[in-house]
């Protein structure tokens, strides 16, 4: 059964007999596992969650998703069985969740080959050999399409040992959960009006949550923002220094219209703006925001401002310029810092 995008929801029709379990059946490396169907919530693919992690006591890491508001913990079989010391971790392409008791889990799956109608009367299943405390078994042994898969207990997955591990984050999961929701409202603010104070929030909630280069893009505009104090003079400099940007937001602030013309060795390229709106960008054969990405990049060269009409110009850029200018440092700095990776490999 392929992965469905944006979580499937195993629904399950009591319409069989009491001896008959509808169950999911999936591999894990060389492994067959099944859970009955009406415990698994969802079905990801990897590619379309976004992973987190939280730091445990001991200094370990445990990564999590959020499903439906909730959080589900990243659980590789390996791990619950206590193998990755000898196997590792490993990168599957998708996850399953399944509750476990008051918890999510989000187990990693390497393929699901679908859903099966098991018939425990016909043949009773037989205890794992793997016990977890006060001896119960994992699972149990069962045949499905001629070969034996271990229907998993999803109560019995996690040692008592990793669960009382896990029990402490749970706090701080919900805590980051409710900081990445106040991040998903602010944002479309700050698209519309960016001011300090909503980027000094944003900053904020960004770093407690691990996105440190968001984090550090949003204080450096920050700064170029806290600088502003009305425009005294034309507005002119060299590229590659803080004064670029701080004059950039120092003319959307001043609800200026006209271009910010620059001149480099890479040629002549220009930013536009309307009433204080950054409204497009072109550098050589780039328009818009990709263009204001390469004249901010630019290390060598010099920038004027000519006042003027730019009524009739084409909008590209429709974001505030403080955001619009927070989202390209943060790019520029992913693409240096993957750069240098590449360099010192």
């Amino acid at each position: 059964m392929p992965c469905v995008p944006g979580g499937l929801k195993v629904e399950v029709k009591q319409t069989t007999p009491a001896t008959m379990s509808r169950v999911l059946v999936f591999h894990v490396d060389d492994g067959k596992f099944c859970l009955h169907a009406d415990w698994v919530e969802a079905i990801y693919p990897r590619r379309e969650v976004v992973l987190h992690t939280l730091k445990a006591a001991d200094g370990s890491a445990q990564q999590f998703l959020i499903h439906r508001g909730q959080p589900a913990w990243v659980v590789d079989l390996r791990q619950a069985f206590g193998l990755d010391d000898v196997l590792g971790v490993a990168e599957r392409p998708a996850f399953a969740v399944v509750r476990s008791g008051s918890a999510l889990l989000a187990l990693r799956v390497d393929e699901f080959t679908g859903v099966r109608e098991l018939d425990l009367a016909e043949r009773s299943p037989v205890a794992a050999a793997l016990l977890r405390d006060g001896g119960h078994p994992v699972g149990h042994l069962v045949e499905i399409d001629g070969a034996v898969h271990v229907l998993l207990d999803p109560n019995r997955i996690l040692s008592n040992t990793l669960r009382d591990a896990l029990d402490p984050l749970l706090e701080e999961a919900l805590a980051f959960r409710d900081r990445q929701a106040r991040l998903d409202r602010l944002v479309p603010e700050l698209r519309k009006q960016c001011t300090a104070a909503g980027l000094r929030t944003y900053a904020r909630l960004a770093k407690r949550n691990g996105l440190t280069r968001a984090a550090a893009a949003a204080r450096t505009v920050l700064k170029a923002l806290e600088e502003v104090h009305g425009l005294n003079g034309g507005v002119q400099g060299s590229l590659g220094s803080e004064q670029f940007l701080r004059d950039l937001l120092e003319l959307a602030a001043a609800g200026q219209s006209g271009t910010v013309q620059v001149e480099s060795p890479k040629g002549k390229a220009s930013v536009i703006f309307r009433s204080g709106a950054l409204i497009d960008a072109e550098c050589a054969d780039q328009r818009g925001a990709e263009a204001l990405k390469e004249i901010l990049a630019l290390r060598e060269g010099t920038y004027s401002f000519q006042p003027g009409d730019t009524a009739g110009h084409l909008r590209r850029i429709a974001d505030s310029p403080a955001w619009v200018l927070t989202e390209i440092v943060q790019q520029l700095t992913d693409e240096r810092r993957v750069k240098h990776l590449r360099e010192t490999r």
